[in-house]
């Protein structure tokens, strides 16, 4: 099978993460700080180790860094507990709906005033309107990606983060779609992500990770593995946020996925998955049929995003799938965006590869399209 579905889960793991999992299953089989035995010292070891590898990443310390389920669980966490009654928030037209979902749900709940900064010219999304948008809406958060997960657009976060300090604005940065593509030290208050996609972990895992002296309450209560009986749960950072079993497997896994990382460089990596993207949009531009939904020049994920006029995207997913090739089709879980795409009717077909697939592996998609 050829996959390219990096977009949603980086797939096949490399060899060293799925070792790392099962290692705990076959040989360590305990959680961190749940006791003082060899085996649980060396997974908390490192699982401190991750939580350390990820702070790096973010220009945070590592104390800063709780794990989640997930983006999802992240970017509900914390909306949940920074946003108050009345609070301004600003988003963007490109958004997951991980983060539509709840904003709009907390609208209703918290009489949220909330304005969506919509696209700019051909996808983009110009600092001088966020600054604008700033300045005149004055929100307490402005919540953002990265990267679209549709075009691919890598957004210009540390300028953006950088006028939202300016004018006295929270910063919740979700990195889900460059996290293990690019650098991800931009200067945001709040950072969340998840470990499955170019980081290369196990699913089921994500982060959150808050700067010190923003005020985000903890929206659950539990065990904690703490030496103490506490009656109350810990409000100190990350435990505040931890509450129950933690996915300590999936942990150990992004433990050897950042060293995997570390290892192959993350400039190489992209430049190898982008020049496959490069090579497969080239042979598609050919196809008068097509119409490739690029964003505009500037640093972007290895997403390709395309429709054809005489085929629903359902219907190429299906002509790719009988030639064993994997792709993504439909709305990709970003409802905002295809109003201005044009594609809100049936979505796109998404391309995304890993830093292993070849530019001549990828041009079998446009094979398998040729009538």
């Amino acid at each position: 099978m050829l996959y390219l579905d990096h977009a949603a889960t980086s797939f096949p793991k490399p060899a060293a993460v799925t070792a790392a999992v099962l290692r705990w299953y076959h040989e360590l089989g305990v959680s961190p700080g749940r006791g003082d035995s060899q085996r649980t010292t060396e997974v908390t070891r490192l699982v401190e180790q991750t939580r350390q590898g990820l702070g790096r990443r973010l220009g945070l310390p590592g104390t800063r860094v709780a794990f989640t389920s997930g983006a999802t669980e992240s970017l509900n966490l914390f909306l949940r507990g920074f946003l108050r009654p009345g609070d301004r928030v600003l988003t963007t037209a490109f958004e997951h709906s991980s983060v539509a979902r709840p904003l709009q749900a907390l609208q209703r709940e918290r009489q949220l005033a909330l304005q969506i900064l919509p696209s700019g010219t051909g996808g983009s999304l110009p600092v001088a309107a966020v600054q604008a948008a700033l300045a005149t809406f004055a929100p307490r958060l402005f919540v953002f990606t990265h990267a679209s997960n549709v075009t691919g657009a890598v957004f210009d976060a540390a300028a953006f983060c950088a006028a939202a300090r300016a004018a006295g604005t929270t910063t919740l940065l979700d990195v889900s779609q460059t996290a293990g593509w690019f650098d991800l030290q931009v200067g945001a208050d709040a950072f969340a992500g998840s470990a499955h996609k170019a980081l290369l972990g196990p699913p089921g895992l994500g982060f959150l990770a808050v700067r010190e002296g923003v005020p985000v309450v903890g929206q659950k209560q539990g065990g904690t593995g703490s030496s103490r009986a506490l009656a109350e749960h810990p409000a100190a950072w990350p435990t505040a946020f931890e509450a129950g079993t933690p996915n300590t497997p999936a942990i150990l896994g992004l433990h050897a996925a950042l060293h995997e990382l570390d290892d192959a460089g993350m400039p190489t990596r992209r430049a190898r998955a982008q020049a496959a993207i490069d090579a497969l949009a080239a042979a598609l531009a050919a196809d008068p049929r097509v119409v490739l939904l690029q964003p505009p020049s500037g640093p972007r994920t290895p997403v390709l995003s395309f429709v054809r006029h005489d085929l629903d995207p359902a219907e190429i997913g299906a002509i790719l799938d009988q030639a064993d090739i994997h792709v993504r089709t439909g709305h990709h879980c970003a409802p905002w965006v295809h109003a201005w795409l044009g594609t809100e009717a049936g979505g796109t077909v998404r391309i995304s590869p890993g830093a292993d697939v070849t530019a001549a592996d990828i041009l079998a998609v446009s094979a398998a399209l040729v009538d």
